[in-house]
Parts: C-alpha cells; structure tokens; sequence
C-alpha cells in the first residue's frame, strides 16, 4: 500500500520541523520501496499520480524512474550493441552518423530530444553543407535510437517523435557507354581491370566484387556463386560467366596460377586483397577524360566531378533491360530486392530519349493518310478525268453520327446543303 508524504525541515528560528517542498509517493514493485517526487503542492494532484503508479505496476506496464534519467548516450549504446549482435556490413558509417548526432545531442536526456530540436538539428546540419541524403541517414540512425529503447524490457523511452525527412535531390545518375568502359579499362592496371570488368557486366557492388574468391567459380559450368555472407542483402546469387567477362577472369586465372598461386582472392594487387579503386580509378578517368578533381568553394577543398565505380551498377541494370532481360530476373542478377530502388538504377540517358523520339516519328509516318487522294480515286475512276479535291472538303464521303451523341452543328448544316444540290 503506497503513501504520500512531505519531507520534513527543521525550522531555524522556532526548531520545529515543518513541511516543505512536493509531495512524495512511496510504492512498492516486486517487494521493493520506491520512491519519487510527484513534483506538486498539490495533496489530491499527489494522490492521483500515486494511484497511476499503482496501477502501472499492477498491469505490469511499470517502466520505472530511471525512464527520466535516461540519455542520448544510453540509446546510442543500443544501437552499436545492435549492430554487433546482427554483424551489419555498415558498421563504419554508423560512426559517422553518431559522431554528427554526438555534436548536438550529447547529454541530452530522452526526453527533450522533440520534433522541434531535430528540426533545429535538420537546420545546423544545412548550413554546414550536408547533403539531404546524408542529413536522412543520421536521422535513420537516430529513429532506430529511439525504437531499440522504446522495445526494451523495460521500456527506455516512452515515446518516439516524429522525425522528418528530407527530400533528396542528390542522387546520381551516371553511366557508361560501351565505348566508354573499353576506353576506361584499358587506362586501368591489370588488377582493376578484373574488378571493373565484374562490376560492368554484373552489376555488383564493388565491396561484392572484392569480395570474390577463385573457389566461388565453376568454370565446367561457367558460373560465378555468391555467398550470402558476402552479400549486402545476405541473399545468395548466381553469375553466369559468358562472352569478354569469361575471357577476361580466365586470362587472370591462368596469371595468377604463375605468380600467386596461394592467393584466394579475384580481385587483389600482388597477391594481397583488393580492398579499394580510388586511386588507380581516378588516374585512369583523368586520362581518358570522363573524371577531374574540381575546387569546391563550399568545402574548401578539391572533390572529385566525374565517374565512379558505382556507375557500373547503374550501366548494368540500364543494358539488361535494353537487351530484353525481363525486370525480375534482372533484379536477381543485380541482387536489387525493392523495385523502388531497381527503377532509380535504371536510368534513361539522352540517346535513349532520342531513339524514343525517333520511333514516335516512325510510327505517326505509318499512321498519316496523306491527303492527296481524290474523289476519283476513292470511287475507282480515272484521276484525269476529275480535279483533285482535298477529302476533308466533301461530305459525300461522310457519315451523319446517329446514337446517343447529335452530330455537331457544322456538319449538319454542310450535309444538308449537300443533299439540297443533288439532282433529282
């Protein structure tokens, strides 16, 4: 049975203790005593709040006082214990995330991060250059904060607020041409010509790519087999090896045969795991011209305008569906799962939009009745004997519309003074 009380002060002048300050409620949860300050003068306010707290470790939906105490760092503890429990792939960008979100929400309890300080959060961010895409990931990272604590048992947070998201207009959409990649590849160095290579005709991701390994290969059957540990959807797929990519891997496995013979992996330099293109990719962009590094006046730095190795993905998907390959056996060759995201890869570039144009063109040019046709003509007779008329000009060709529609003024009037000249 809870209680309501005040705690007790003695007086200076008189050495009585009196009463001072909020009521307190003592309860008790699973045979311990609690107590907690109602923040209130108010003794039937008091009452009330203890009753609530009673009923809540009744039902079983106490949360307890530490619920107040609780704070940014705490949840943010949730989510890289999340990430190590699962094993995610993207670890690293969440330290990016937090390392922004730690800038303003450090300390802050749980309960004052509101709709109103993520926005003030949105803003800051903004003025410091961020793209909205990057802005909505730290506030994904942020969200998923809040919905680890809100199913802990028990409860961290009470509540999760509404947080905004921005709309993105940065995102890319460059591809290659054929002559584009050929001109690319053979700027690179041997050992990224095999990574550029399956990037451009798979359309994997390049941390997919470097991930390969020779024993993934059946070369009786010509198939290339990922492992579901290797990819970014943990969903396990297969690559047929045809054409220049066949070509291409064989040429490097009888290479590596010679030279590194204990290297497990395709894609590596010396024997050692390739782990990224940057800079032999930017070199080889500069040289053919598709890549430069460009001043950024809002950085206050050079970035890199041009190419990436990303684009290959977007080029793979946009060739498959040009060649015919149907959507979802194109999506399971990419590895895509959500057809939101396949329909931004495959984007249409201006030679597209012009083949476009010109078989619209093609198809009005088959569709046109030219008007050149006589009277004559459309009753079998000589074209000599009779001068040409253009047909729109007669109506003795026409119907009068009969049903539920009249027939439009104009045409009534021209049809029966037609009838009217016609001989008896």
């Amino acid at each position: 049975m809870g209680m309501i009380y005040r705690r007790k002060k003695r007086d200076p002048a008189t050495g009585l203790l009196v009463e001072t300050g909020p009521h307190w409620m003592k309860y008790y949860s699973e045979g311990r005593p609690i107590q907690e300050s109602t923040r209130t003068v108010d003794r039937v306010e008091a009452k009330r709040l203890l009753k609530e707290k009673e009923g809540e470790v009744a039902t079983g939906l106490y949360r307890g006082p530490k619920i107040e105490r609780i704070r940014f760092e705490d949840l943010a503890a949730l989510v890289k214990q999340d990430y190590q429990i699962n094993k995610r792939k993207t670890a690293r960008r969440i330290d990016e995330y937090m390392n922004h979100l730690k800038t303003f929400f450090r300390k802050m309890r749980a309960t004052s991060i509101t709709t109103e300080r993520i926005k003030t959060y949105i803003v800051k961010r903004q003025h410091q250059g961020a793209a909205n895409g990057t802005i909505n990931r730290e506030l994904a990272c942020l969200k998923r904060m809040f919905r680890l604590g809100y199913q802990q048992t028990p409860q961290l947070v009470v509540r999760v607020p509404h947080i905004p998201q921005l709309k993105e207009h940065n995102i890319r959409s460059g591809f290659f041409e054929h002559e584009d990649f050929l001109a690319l590849r053979g700027a690179l160095p041997d050992y990224a010509q095999v990574a550029a290579s399956l990037a451009y005709y798979s359309g994997m991701r390049m941390g997919e790519v470097c991930s390969l390994q020779w024993r993934q290969i059946n070369w009786t059957e010509g198939k290339l087999y990922l492992q579901a540990q290797d990819t970014k959807t943990n969903t396990p797929r297969v690559l047929y090896l045809t054409g220049d990519l066949y070509r291409v891997l064989h040429t490097w496995k009888s290479r590596c045969d010679l030279k590194w013979p204990a290297c497990p992996w395709i894609c590596h330099r010396g024997g050692i795991r390739l782990q990224s293109l940057k800079h032999s990719w930017r070199k080889a962009c500069q040289a053919v011209g598709v890549g430069q590094m460009v001043k950024d006046a809002t950085k206050g730095r050079k970035v890199w305008q041009g190419k990436i190795p990303h684009d290959f993905r977007r080029t793979a998907v946009r060739n498959m569906v040009r060649a015919g390959v149907p959507e979802k056996v194109a999506m399971a060759i990419s590895g895509h799962k959500t057809r939101s995201v396949f329909d931004r890869y495959n984007i249409v570039n201006e030679k597209d939009l012009e083949q476009a144009a010109r078989s619209l063109s093609a198809y009005f040019e088959q569709q046109t009745v030219t008007l050149a046709v006589t009277l004559a003509e459309l009753r079998g007779e000589s074209s000599s004997a009779v001068s040409r008329k253009v047909v729109e000009s007669s109506a003795e060709f026409l119907e009068l519309a009969r049903g539920i529609e009249p027939p439009t003024c104009g045409l009534q009037n021209r049809c029966s003074a037609i009838e009217l000249r016609q001989p008896e």
